[in-house]
């Protein structure tokens, strides 16, 4: 495909292997909502986010062994719920935790800051015990599902300790102040600041600006399409509409293209919880993305400068 649609070009194979995959995350979801409602959905998406990259790593029982504490941790998350401070330093603790596992893995357990994050802020009745449990639920079909996607030959390149300590330390900072801030300013959806800074801020600073630029494009193209799918489109094919964006997502995640990736998240995100409100949510959800975007590029350059002071010196 050549024009302006071939950087949009997905693979007939990563496309077919996206739905696949799209089935067996989505079937596990809606028996857990329709179970236990909206609180069991949350912890088994919580579970995918925080065991996916282990589960496409690993080995299966080294997987599975990093499946329970990243449950416990969620767990404890949302027992630290309406406690801004306490919760906070969690954040910051679980951000720390990442920089051993990057030293062997890059982002090996880069998701977990990212579930935390959401469940201490996020609203709704969740429970520690059966929060816990579902994550565990969600990390097994994670892992289940990485036993057969998992390339053995696949690079494993670890990030070198001090840049995979100073990342973890500062996206310990930045995440548990927003965490914090957003606890106390009581700001509706403010947590998608924290995840922006979880998903964007890299070990190296260059990725972090290459990073935020791509997602703040594809989100604000995101909630255009969300509005468009919400005004245009009934009911019924609004699922259809979800369901081709939980594929899409997949697929661009697969390609490693962060734009396409936000393009298609957000109208599943907004969607989903728009409760009637699409064009609010929407305009929230471009508003935080660009603000935890903007922080991270700032925390990036601050980074490079005093690289650059360090070897002026050196």
């Amino acid at each position: 495909m050549t024009g302006p649609l071939a950087p949009w070009r997905i693979p007939p194979k990563v496309l077919g292997v996206s739905a696949a995959v799209a089935v067996v995350l989505l079937v596990p979801l809606a028996a857990g909502y329709l179970w236990a409602g909206v609180p069991a959905a949350i912890g088994i998406g919580m579970g995918y986010v925080a065991a996916l990259r282990a589960g496409l790593t690993l080995r299966p029982p080294q997987a599975l062994a990093l499946v329970v504490p990243a449950a416990m941790a969620g767990g404890v998350a949302v027992a630290l719920r309406g406690q801004p401070l306490a919760a906070a330093f969690f954040v910051a603790l679980c951000c720390l935790l990442v920089a051993p596992a990057n030293a062997l893995v890059d982002s090996l357990m880069a998701g977990l800051p990212s579930a935390v994050a959401l469940l201490v802020s996020v609203p709704g009745d969740l429970e520690v015990a059966p929060t816990a449990g579902w994550m565990v639920v969600g990390g097994v079909v994670v892992v289940a599902l990485g036993s057969r996607l998992r390339d053995p030959a696949a690079s494993r390149q670890g990030v070198p300790l001090a840049i995979a300590w100073r990342h973890a330390v500062v996206t310990a900072v930045a995440v548990g102040v927003v965490v914090y801030g957003v606890a106390l300013l009581a700001w509706p959806h403010g947590y998608w600041v924290a995840l922006t800074l979880t998903v964007v801020l890299r070990p190296y600073g260059e990725e972090t600006r290459r990073r935020s630029g791509q997602r703040v494009i594809g989100t604000v193209a995101g909630a255009l399409v969300s509005l468009l799918i919400a005004t245009l489109l009934p009911l019924g094919l609004i699922v259809v509409a979800l369901a081709a964006c939980v594929v899409l997502t997949l697929a661009y995640t697969v390609l490693r293209d962060d734009t396409g990736q936000a393009v298609f998240m957000t109208p599943a995100v907004v969607l989903l919880g728009s409760a009637g409100s699409t064009g609010v949510l929407a305009a929230e959800r471009v508003a935080y993305t660009v603000t935890g975007a903007a922080a991270a590029v700032v925390i990036a350059i601050a980074l490079n400068w005093l690289d650059g002071r360090r070897e002026v010196a050196s």
